[in-house]
């Protein structure tokens, strides 16, 4: 068996994104999306040819904390089926010590994870924009239900061997801090970055954008609803009230000169 190293390497951190809701088909990805590289090097520390290895069982999975990167925020209440609570963190009672607001909750209320999508990658052999072939991780669909300033945990796992317990975590990192907003104060979405264009070539499905995509914030009253705005509630009922304005009286003068 090879022995080998493991290092988990943020190259792109998340700037911001827009908070999604409590819907399970609700997406609001962060921008940038979240990369990281995996470093392997062979036991006397010399970089291992990671073009050998079989990377695509390899996975790193993400879970969200504090933006000081000591208290997860894993859970998170529907403001519409309990209270809220605000700020980082509230005392834990009788034990004394600090605990995260997300997990405060009663055995009456519905929770639900904060952090929401596809909260696992695997492994991808690309090349960077220097021609570099590594591992790398890209977490294109992962939302945040709630509003703050977090930073993303990341954990590494080898597959486990057959008839092996469960792989240990080999390798941890976390990301930058990071800003969700509500849908009134988000900015919107900035360009696409070079090394999203670079994986998006190699046939990782990354949403490439080539001009930044303003918030309702930052649009004029003319423009309406922004572009991350749900419109499909608004814009099926004027058509549909228009068509209830030309096609039912004309129905009705029809069916009155047919009996006459």
């Amino acid at each position: 068996m090879v022995h080998r190293t493991y290092e988990l390497q943020m190259v792109q951190n998340p700037i911001h994104a827009r908070m999604c809701g409590f819907g399970e088909k609700d997406r609001r990805p962060m921008d940038p999306p979240p990369i990281l590289k995996l470093v392997v090097r062979n036991t006397d520390g010399t970089l291992a040819d990671v073009s050998q290895m079989d990377v695509n069982f390899y996975m790193v999975m993400a879970d969200i904390y504090s933006a000081d990167r000591t208290t997860p925020c894993t859970l998170v209440t529907n403001p519409a089926q309990g209270p809220v609570f605000n700020g980082p963190s509230l005392p834990a009672g009788d034990g004394g010590g600090r605990m995260s607001v997300m997990t405060l909750v009663s055995q009456n209320q519905m929770v639900s994870r904060n952090l929401t999508g596809s909260t696992v990658a695997s492994g991808n052999l690309l090349s960077n924009l220097d021609n570099e072939l590594g591992v790398y991780f890209v977490f294109q669909d992962i939302s945040v239900r709630s509003e703050g300033t977090f930073t993303l945990k990341f954990s590494f796992t080898l597959p486990p061997a057959p008839d092996d317990p469960p792989s240990l975590i080999t390798a941890t990192t976390f990301s930058e801090p990071f800003t969700i907003y509500s849908a009134k104060k988000f900015p919107g979405m900035t360009e696409s970055t070079a090394l999203s264009r670079c994986f998006a070539k190699q046939g990782i499905k990354i949403p490439i954008r080539k001009e930044p995509r303003m918030g309702k914030s930052k649009q004029g009253s003319s423009a309406g609803l922004d572009s991350d705005s749900t419109t499909t509630t608004i814009t099926p009922s004027v058509s549909y009230s228009g068509q209830i304005g030309q096609d039912n009286p004309g129905s009705d003068s029809d069916a009155s000169e047919r009996r006459i």
